[in-house]
């Protein structure tokens, strides 16, 4: 966050910026992963399509390209590593890099190299891993942006376009299921590999995803 207060010339590791969202990943913080500081079930894809918090420009935009962040907790986006408790961070000293270049009074660094050399998910996965295709599938079937006008139409009551969600949401959430089931691996790499769940991006639309009589069900609010 942005402060007017300009004495300051170094983080005084206040925790506001911690509090306001972890860091997207750089090709630079390939080495925290490669070598265990940052686990993948901590990290969630966002992507292209999806309405994010530009933190340079202190507004929500769409995104145009794939961005892996560090997720959140206890239902907020404040950074999973940060400890609200004692203000502290649980990798200050191999922090990311967009942590190292943010410093709340001077955010130009981090403007700068906001949206270059961003780690995508090609980046963390084997050359041929099975799931990369059904990723590459989900993201066709799935693309943030087709979801909101689906969603838009159908809220206007298009029911062609609510049937169409429906299978979207549907597929999505069967996806999810699967992947844990057949290969073992936690259902908490879901957000690493398939981004956040349609439901959730629909309820940042004020529409709410029921489970109901084996089906799909909407609630449209506002």
């Amino acid at each position: 966050m942005q402060k007017s207060n300009t004495n300051q010339t170094r983080c005084r590791r206040c925790g506001d910026c911690c509090r306001n969202g972890g860091p997207a990943l750089h090709k630079a913080d390939l080495p925290l992963i490669q070598d265990g500081t940052i686990a993948l079930i901590d990290i969630v894809t966002l992507r292209p399509g999806e309405w994010v918090y530009d933190q340079p420009l202190q507004k929500v935009s769409p995104l145009d390209a794939e961005m892996l962040k560090l997720k959140g907790r206890d239902g907020t986006w404040t950074c999973i590593y940060f400890s609200p408790e004692g203000s502290t961070c649980g990798m200050y000293e191999t922090r990311p890099v967009e942590c190292e270049v943010l410093f709340c009074q001077d955010i130009e660094p981090l403007r700068v190299m906001y949206d270059k050399d961003r780690l995508t998910r090609a980046d963390l996965m084997p050359e041929g891993h099975p799931i990369l295709s059904l990723m590459a599938d989900h993201d066709e079937k799935c693309a943030p942006a087709a979801m909101e006008l689906l969603a838009k139409a159908a809220r206007e009551g298009d029911h062609a376009a609510g049937e169409s969600l429906k299978e979207m949401v549907v597929f999505d959430m069967e996806l999810r299921r699967l992947v844990p089931e057949k290969t073992g691996m936690t259902a908490e790499m879901n957000d690493f590999f398939f981004g956040r769940p349609l439901r959730i991006l629909l309820a940042g639309m004020n529409i709410k995803t029921y489970e109901a009589g084996g089906t799909i069900r909407f609630g449209f609010n506002g």
